[in-house]
């Protein structure tokens, strides 16, 4: 206590005397201090500083507290000789030393640091770049606006999208499904089975379809992948003795790179489909045979068959009548077609028909290839739903030729009434001259009976071509017969093939009969050496001659009166045929001598 007071004696003595020089270091001393206080303010609240900055610091506080010391050592001279001066003195001088030795360690470090000025620039620079940034954001916070919007209505028509592609496929028969590049079911969507992605996902094919399916699927969708290629495949599914029938339709799925990352495939249930195609195939070979038979029914008839619009224009024609075209008749009406007053029978009926919605027929003429042809027409209404009229169907059956024959027959029986009227004058004169050339019944009977035998022979001939004429060959055998074989030695027969008319047949005929009767009787046949030549041809071109001759029979002598036979040549033969015959009686035997017009030979 006694250096305390000491000091503080001497302190007071000098305080007077050193005032204005103790003042200012007390100051200096005071505020040092306070700045190194201040300073381990700042180091404790600013403990993020980094090492080189705290080093410094602590360097600065440790030499302001050398100085504070010191300027509060010299504020008091009084404490200068003292022992605790010393000790400050020397604590003092240490610190300036450590902050010396800080400092030198430190100062590189300083050194390395920007100066203000670079600071400032590059503030300034760093201020620019926030700009921009701000800049940039505040672009990418428009442009993510817009992406966002973008995205906000790609979502809304992908949501659209998925919406009609779920609503064309939920009343179809369509499934859709993805897979990996392992088979593996990433997707599916299958309203037509029921089937929910949770139950497909996940899974593989040969796990949804049967142990005989699954490999060919698997199969065709592996190819798929290794060439990148599209492909589909039709499968049968089997389930409870049931079958569906099933298309597969497969596709790659690629990236954006192109690269293949799965497959897409569309599986259609053609099932109905099938089942329709099946009944429409039976329905088809139904329709089928129908036609064939219609066809074979139609085909080389004379049944035409037709339709028409509700305007009567041809719109279908099958097995038309000859002399008509079916692609000239669609589409054209029978006023256009016929273009005259023909069509006018065949237009009021349809149109009757039409009118009155029932059926109308009748007899129809029509001129073809100029020739006059008779049609039975029948048409039938075709009617819609509401039974009104919608078209004609109709029949055309040509009777042209029944009608022909109806006209021929009529004229057979105006030509047979004609020839019978004829065939019984014949047979009138031929009884008359038998009755009066013979001498009982009996002879009458005998030689009348055989000259209608010799009749009905040719007759029977020209039935048998249905009134158009004979042979000769035929017409020479048949009244030959009657007395001898035509193969017979006794006979000679040369001449080429002709055909006779009527007329010719018949009294040329009755010629060969009396010839072969008067042979038989009292001529070459009479003997069994006796020979009977008979040749005939055309001679000069127009003529028909025909000769009969007779060797080595009975002496023949010329009759005293004309006999039948005679007469009948001459008459029968040479003034009904136009022709001239010779009749001469050599010792030989007869020689008859025929030549008539070539045009009683058919051509």
């Amino acid at each position: 206590m006694d250096w305390l007071l000491n000091i503080l004696s001497q302190g007071s003595d000098a305080l007077g005397g050193n005032l204005l020089r103790s003042i200012p270091r007390l100051i200096v001393s005071v505020s040092t201090f306070a700045i190194a206080v201040a300073a381990i303010s700042f180091l404790w609240r600013r403990r993020d500083l980094p090492p080189v900055y705290r080093r410094v610091a602590l360097s600065l506080i440790l030499l302001l507290f050398g100085i504070s010391i010191s300027y509060l050592i010299a504020a008091f001279p009084v404490l200068r000789p003292s022992f605790y001066a010393r000790v400050f003195e020397i604590v003092a001088a240490l610190s300036a030393l450590v902050a010396v030795f800080l400092i030198r360690y430190v100062l590189p470090e300083l050194l390395a640091l920007p100066s203000p000025r670079l600071l400032e620039r590059n503030n300034r620079h760093l201020k620019s770049e926030i700009d921009a940034h701000i800049d940039t954001m505040r672009q990418l916070t428009d442009i993510r606006s817009d992406l966002e919007e973008k995205v906000h209505v790609r979502t809304r028509e992908l949501t659209a999208t998925k919406q009609r592609f779920e609503a064309a496929l939920s009343g179809s028969d369509i499934a859709v499904f993805n897979q990996d590049t392992h088979l593996v079911f990433t997707w599916a969507y299958d309203p037509r089975r029921g089937l929910t992605p949770e139950e497909v996902v996940g899974k593989t094919d040969a796990d949804l379809f049967p142990e005989d399916v699954a490999p060919s699927v698997m199969d065709a969708k592996r190819s798929v992948l290794e060439s990148g290629k599209g492909t589909s495949l039709n499968v049968v599914v089997k389930t409870d003795g049931a079958s569906q029938y099933l298309r597969l339709s497969i596709e790659p799925m690629r990236d954006s790179a192109g690269e293949i990352i799965g497959l897409t495939s569309a599986v259609v249930d053609l099932t109905e489909r099938h089942d329709y195609e099946t009944r429409l195939s039976a329905l088809t070979s139904g329709l089928a045979e129908a036609n064939a038979r219609f066809d074979m029914a139609l085909r080389g008839s004379s049944i035409m068959v037709f339709s028409h619009d509700r305007d009567l224009r041809y719109n279908w024609v099958y097995n038309p009548a000859i002399g008509l075209n079916a692609d000239d008749m669609i589409g054209r009406t029978d006023e256009e077609f016929w273009q005259g007053e023909g069509s006018q029978p065949i237009v009021e009926m349809k149109k009757a028909a039409v009118a009155s919605g029932e059926a109308q027929h009748g007899e129809i003429v029509m001129t073809l290839d100029d020739k006059q042809r008779y049609f039975q027409l029948r048409l039938e209404p075709i009617l819609g739903r509401d039974r009104s009229v919608q078209g004609l169907a109709g029949v055309a059956v040509d009777v042209t030729e029944a009608h022909q024959q109806e006209l021929h027959l009529r004229l057979v029986m105006r030509e047979l009434t004609h020839r019978s009227k004829n065939l019984l004058a014949v047979i009138q004169a031929m009884a008359r001259q038998t009755a009066a050339r013979s001498d009982d019944p009996q002879t009458f009977v005998t030689r009348f009976s055989a000259r209608l035998r010799a009749m009905a022979a040719s007759h029977d001939l020209l039935v048998a071509r249905e009134w158009h004429g004979a042979t000769l060959n035929d017409l020479v055998s048949a009244q030959l017969s009657q007395a001898i074989d035509p193969g017979s030695d006794q006979l000679v027969i040369e001449g080429p093939t002709l055909s006779l008319r009527p007329d010719a047949v018949q009294n040329i005929g009755l010629a060969l009969h009396e010839l072969t009767t008067n042979a038989a009787k009292y001529g070459a046949l009479s003997v069994p050496n006796g020979r009977i030549s008979l040749n005939w041809g055309i001679r000069n071109g127009d003529r028909l001659h025909l000769r009969w001759e007779e060797t080595n029979g009975p002496m023949v002598q010329h009759p005293e009166k004309t006999g039948f036979g005679v007469t009948l040549l001459e008459r029968s033969v040479g003034q009904a045929l136009d022709g001239i015959v010779t009749l001469e009686f050599t010792p030989g035997g007869v020689v008859c001598e025929i030549d008539i017009p070539s045009s009683h030979a058919l051509d």
